[in-house]
This record gives C-alpha cells, structure tokens and sequence, in this order.
C-alpha cells in the first residue's frame, strides 16, 4: 500500500467516477491520485500495491457501474505545460488537445490543427493514436516521455511504440508523460482557417452538448462505422436512457439517467446485428473498464428472465 503521508500531492481515497467520465457513468474506485510532480508520481508507483489506471479527460471511456477495484491517474496540474521549441512543441500528458492546438496557432506553427476537435488530454491520444480528419497523433510525433510502473522514464521512438489505428503497443502499466511534436511553420491566420473548418464540420456532423463518449467503434477497414450502424436500423435507438445518436450514429448518448451497462448492451446489440447481417466486425473504440463485468452482469440479467 502506498505511504500516504509521504505524498505531497492530491490523493482522494474512494471516489466514484462518474464525475470524471463524459458519459457521467461509473462507479466507485479505491481512490484518485493527481501527483504534481514527476518525484510524486514516481513514489506512488513504487509504493502502491493494487491495480492502476490513468485518466484524462475520460471523453472515451465506459467505466462499469459497480466501479473499478483500483486507483486512478489524473495528470493534471503538475503535467499539463505547452513549451514551443522551434517549430516543434513539447506537450506533457496532461494538457488538453484543443490547448494544444490553440498554441500551435499563436505560434505560427501548422499541423496539430486537428487536435483542435478532440475532446481529452494529449496522454489519451497518444495511447489510442487520436485523429480525424485524415491526421493522427502518430504522423506529428517525434519522440514520448515514459514512466514504467517501477518508476523509471525512457525516452522512446514512435516506431517503438507500435503505432496502428487508434492503437499503440505501449504495455500496461506505463505512463505517458510527454510528449515532442513535430509542426511546419505557417501564418496564424491560415492555420486559424483550418481549425474553424474542422470545428464547423464537427458541429454540424456530430453530437455536441451531451453525455457521450465520441467514436463509439473503429472504423472498419475501407469504410465508415455509421454505414453499418445506420444499416441495421441503429441510428436513434434507445435502451434504457442510453441512445444510439441520431446526429451521428456512432456516438453513443446517455439521455440523462442511463447506467454504463444499459450503453454497454445497446453498443453490443448493434455489434452483434452489424456482425450477423454483414459479417462486420465493429470494434470498439471507446475504452470499456472493465468488458468481463459487463458480460457478467449481461449473462445473470438473462438467467432472471429466462427463470422469470
């Protein structure tokens, strides 16, 4: 177990994470840690003795009702500087994408314009290789910081880090801590342009203003996830409080009082039509804590009403 009093950061013990999660779902965790340091982060993985996760901004996440047996990561306020070296940024975990993005622009520098849409911290798009619009956080990274869970930071390549679509090979337990970012000098006025473009794309094809996770599965190779969604009769459909967004279908939505496993079953009959109707895989996207629990509790739900 972690020595409490030697930390000298922010650790809440037995916090529920709905408030930490888009989706406003998600139950309770042994306790939420926001070090403030490098030194601090580094002594709570060397000391702590359950399970670990780090959060962002939790935009892409499905976090289990019952909770999650473990402590929680929130880079915040000690890892969250913007430092502009030339025409390349140096970003830690913890800032936000659209920040990012934002200083890329005063700063005269191109290519991080489509961080500008993503709603969560560059340590999430760098574990799940965020992007749209054609770009992705793979094609602009020059080099990561690491933690290992004993503690120790390396510096690694993108090439070692196993970058694919929406994923990266980073094994569990390590920490993205920072990150070098490649851009390509421009006038402010223009890159300004693209990000307002994408903003408006975004708005006018997207959910906006509601408890969502964003993407809710993968897109299949060669084609669009929605298609699939939308071919099946997916587009609007409710469970529960959870819906299937009829601005864009793949975007799960939760009306207001949805439980994460009403958004979890109504992802997974969608999954299941897609599968069965076009022999298409959908995977999912959004990081779901924990899939073993949600197809437990499916499996006894069946049992009630079978024996009912």
């Amino acid at each position: 177990m972690v020595n409490f009093g030697a930390l000298k950061s922010p650790l809440k013990l037995h916090d529920r994470l709905e408030m930490h999660t888009w989706f406003r779902v998600g139950g309770p965790c042994l306790g939420i840690f926001s070090p403030l340091s490098i030194q601090d982060l580094c002594h709570f993985l060397q000391h702590v003795s359950k399970p670990y996760r780090v959060l962002g901004a939790g935009s892409n996440v499905l976090i289990h009702d019952e909770g999650w047996p473990g402590f929680i990561i929130k880079l915040q306020k000690g890892f969250h500087s913007i430092t502009v070296e030339n025409d390349k940024i140096r970003v830690q975990a913890g800032a936000l994408d659209r920040v990012v993005s934002q200083v890329a622009q005063k700063s005269g520098l191109s290519g991080l314009e489509f961080l500008y849409t993503i709603p969560g911290t560059i340590g999430g798009a760098l574990s799940l290789n965020a992007g749209c619009y054609g770009h992705e956080i793979a094609n602009v990274l020059e080099e990561v910081t690491v933690m290992s869970p004993s503690g120790e930071l390396h510096i690694l390549d993108p090439k070692e880090l196993g970058y694919g679509y929406r994923s990266c090979s980073l094994p569990s337990g390590w920490i993205f801590i920072e990150a070098v970012l490649s851009c390509i000098p421009s006038h402010p006025a223009k890159i300004l342009e693209v990000m307002k473009d994408y903003m408006c794309r975004r708005q006018k094809s997207q959910p906006l203003q509601v408890r969502t996770g964003g993407s809710t599965f993968k897109n299949p190779a060669g084609s669009f996830a929605w298609k699939w969604i939308d071919a099946v009769g997916g587009r609007g459909e409710i469970l529960g409080d959870a819906q299937c967004s009829p601005v864009h279908c793949n975007f799960l939505v939760n009306l207001g009082r949805a439980k994460a496993q009403d958004l979890w079953e109504l992802g997974t009959r969608i999954q299941e039509r897609v599968r069965l109707a076009y022999q298409v895989n959908l995977e999912w996207e959004i990081h779901i804590w924990d899939e073993v629990l949600f197809q437990k509790n499916q499996q006894e739900e069946y049992k009630v009403l079978a024996s009912g």
